[in-house]
């Protein structure tokens, strides 16, 4: 499901309709103009559901599963889902559609990587005028800031699962039994 850490699935997948460098910046313009049109809470709401599918998706795999167990079994997992249950996050993740996350990041980083870019913004009906008024900075962020940014906070992130993961954290390829099974589980295929 996920490529390892040394890859990146930037290629379309052989049954699909493929991307062009005008759908990926229709892709990007069109999720930015939706910004506009909706309250914060629904955006940041539609990412943490994305988050979430994601999580479920990929602890489908081997690596997937052994590192959710140990984020599960320990103190990280307990306290999570104390939060995540009295702040009611998963009834409000749970109403929002989910942001396809992982998709939208690859559509972006393939963006970064054509070679008509140019050519392609020349061409297309490009948004006017941002509304809001701007922040009071003598500098101006620039792409470059943002991309190291997000790099740091996410190199950040992955530091942080895997020493909460670390107590608890099963070697890879450890055969690892299974959780007892639920007493009152009962129905005719689970007696």
């Amino acid at each position: 499901m996920s490529p390892s850490a040394d890859q990146v699935a930037l290629v379309d997948a052989p049954e699909s309709a493929g991307r062009t460098t005008a759908t990926l910046v229709g892709s990007l313009t069109a999720r930015l103009a939706a910004l506009h049109l909706i309250s914060g809470a629904d955006a940041i709401g539609s990412l943490v559901a994305g988050y979430a599918a994601l999580g479920r998706e990929v602890s489908q795999t081997a690596e997937g599963a052994r590192m959710k167990r140990a984020l599960e079994s320990g103190r990280p997992g307990r306290n999570g889902d104390l939060l995540w249950s009295r702040l009611r996050l998963a009834d409000w993740a749970s109403m929002m559609p989910p942001s396809p996350v992982l998709d939208q990041l690859r559509n972006d980083a393939a963006l970064l990587l054509a070679d008509d870019v140019e050519t392609t913004l020349e061409l297309l009906p490009i948004p006017g005028e941002i509304a809001g008024s701007p922040a009071d900075l003598d500098e101006r962020w620039t792409f470059a800031d943002f991309l190291l940014g997000f790099w740091a906070c996410s190199a950040e992130v992955v530091r942080v699962l895997e020493a909460l993961a670390a107590p608890t954290l099963a070697e890879p390829g450890e055969i690892v039994a299974s959780a007892p099974a639920d007493p009152e589980a009962d129905g005719e295929l689970l007696r």
